[in-house]
């Protein structure tokens, strides 16, 4: 890892998707399994926002353990990098960005809890989910010009982007055909790591105002 372009990109994909699988574990069922409990509170008087912050908050702190857990983990494994894009040593980059992955996950894992009426549904959903995301990312195949486009709305994919550029995976010994575009997509500047961390920061802000409609929804449905 951190030597060939290739092993070091298939393991990176291994921590973006046990983040992404994390995150969504840890909250898909989060606000289904309480729907009634949250009826009562918003009859009671409380709003769909107190509701959900009550949530995020913990939520946000358990990732937070998590990333720091999964960054130590790999660290056992695998020599990384002394010098990020922004940050020396680059293990605190590395572990705000699988804090900002796994949150990302985690946040739209409530979103599909405030979707979804039952338990039930929310765990069938997880598989699809999960599909969407792994495949769309880019990282197992080559995606034509219509599946790349599909694959920008995925958190995978710009989980992936991120973590390759603090790595600079591109300036690593590449010995398979690669395509030019991997150079922007792993861009080892500061600028462009602040992007990706943004974008990640926007699927959460978009996933919170969704469950916090979708929580508002629950008042009016019947008991």
């Amino acid at each position: 890892m951190f030597e060939d372009y290739r092993d070091t990109r298939s393991r990176l994909f291994a921590i973006v998707c046990v983040a992404i699988w994390i995150g969504l574990f840890n909250s898909v069922l989060e606000i289904c399994k309480e729907r009634s409990s949250i009826k009562m509170d918003l009859d009671s008087g409380f709003k769909a926002i107190e509701l959900f912050l009550a949530r995020f908050i913990v939520q946000a702190v358990v990732c937070l353990f998590q990333a720091i857990i999964i960054f130590v983990i790999c660290a056992l494994f695998a020599e990384f990098p002394s010098q990020g894009a922004i940050m020396k040593p680059s293990a605190f980059e590395y572990i705000l960005s699988i804090f900002l992955i796994t949150f990302s996950a985690d946040v739209m894992g409530l979103f599909i809890s405030s979707l979804c009426p039952s338990n039930d549904i929310a765990n069938r959903s997880l598989p699809f989910i999960l599909m969407v995301q792994f495949i769309f990312s880019g990282q197992l195949f080559e995606l034509g010009d219509t599946l790349d486009k599909v694959s920008k709305f995925t958190i995978s994919k710009w989980g992936m982007d991120l973590l390759g550029s603090i790595g600079n995976i591109t300036n690593l010994t590449i010995t398979i055909p690669v395509d030019d575009s991997i150079y922007d997509a792993f861009e080892f500047t500061s600028s462009h790591v602040i992007t990706l961390w943004g974008i990640l920061l926007l699927f959460i802000v978009i996933f919170s105002v969704l469950s916090i409609f979708f929580i508002s929804r629950i008042k009016f449905e019947k008991k």
